[in-house]
């Protein structure tokens, strides 16, 4: 995001490590997954992959099935392989997208709501198409795809959860999307009753030079909402608090300088 910074290595390591305890706090099955040095080696003349941004990797539907991402960058491909690997491993079903370039999906572009079994897709980097069949494939009960002038749905955009893990509130900065996704977002949360909070340009990942506080990145959580940041919004204050929702904030400033908060860091399966 801020093209030329090096991050602070021991400021990035322990914002990290701070990360890591808040989780381990929170989930009682946490797997932290190694970097895999390999990736160094197939990419070391343009290091334009990836992976500490578990999010973009795959998208699950919390109950057995997951779909591996399709990138439209051909420098982040090799990183579908490897956590590929990874998830044949673990006790879930794992998808693929069929075998054509016309398909792209990333899992930053996600939020999915398993109580409701609702799907948010972003079409930034995704897809229409690979949105649909990524549904298809999760058995997702609803699809809405919104279209934003950020890379990432969760750069701007997220859904919060009460403690019995339903979806209460919708945050999203109403100024990044596009004029067709805001009315479908807007008929959406009045017909289930749900609170759209708007926030500003600042909150979200910005524009142009101007690097936002990415507090819209977060990982809701039942009664929970892990971000990076506070929100300044009074009204997203006000009714985090009216349903209970505790908002924890762990500080990831060296993240943001490469565009991922709380919600890239991290993934459910």
């Amino acid at each position: 995001m801020v093209e030329g910074t090096i991050p602070n290595q021991l400021l990035l390591e322990s914002e990290w490590n701070a990360l890591r305890q808040m989780l381990k706090e929170t989930y009682d099955d946490l797997d932290i997954i190694p970097f895999p040095s390999k990736l160094d080696d197939l990419n070391s003349d343009s290091w334009k992959h990836d992976f500490i941004f578990v999010r973009d990797l795959f998208v699950s539907n919390q109950n057995g099935d997951v779909v591996v991402a399709r990138f439209r960058e051909k420098e982040r491909q090799a990183e579908e392989e490897i956590i590929e690997e990874w998830l044949m491993q673990q006790d879930v079903k794992v998808h693929k997208l069929p075998f054509d370039k016309n398909y792209f999906v990333e899992g930053g572009e996600f939020y999915f709501c398993p109580q409701e079994n609702i799907l948010f897709a972003g079409t930034g980097r995704n897809n229409t198409i690979g949105n649909t069949k990524t549904a298809e494939l999760l058995n997702v009960g609803e699809l809405v795809e919104l279209s934003t002038e950020a890379f990432h749905l969760d750069t701007v955009f997220t859904p919060v959860l009460n403690k019995q893990n339903e979806l209460c509130l919708v945050i999203v900065c109403t100024q990044l999307l596009e004029y067709e996704s805001l009315q479908r977002l807007q008929t959406f949360t009045k017909t289930k009753g749900i609170q759209l909070l708007d926030i500003p340009l600042e909150e979200t990942i910005g524009l142009g030079t101007q690097l936002g506080s990415f507090a819209a990145n977060c990982l809701p959580l039942p009664g929970i909402l892990l971000g990076s940041s506070a929100f300044v919004s009074e009204s997203v204050n006000l009714a985090l608090a009216e349903h209970n929702i505790t908002h924890s904030i762990v500080p990831l400033t060296q993240f943001r300088l490469s565009g991922g908060s709380v919600h890239c860091l991290t993934n459910e399966l």
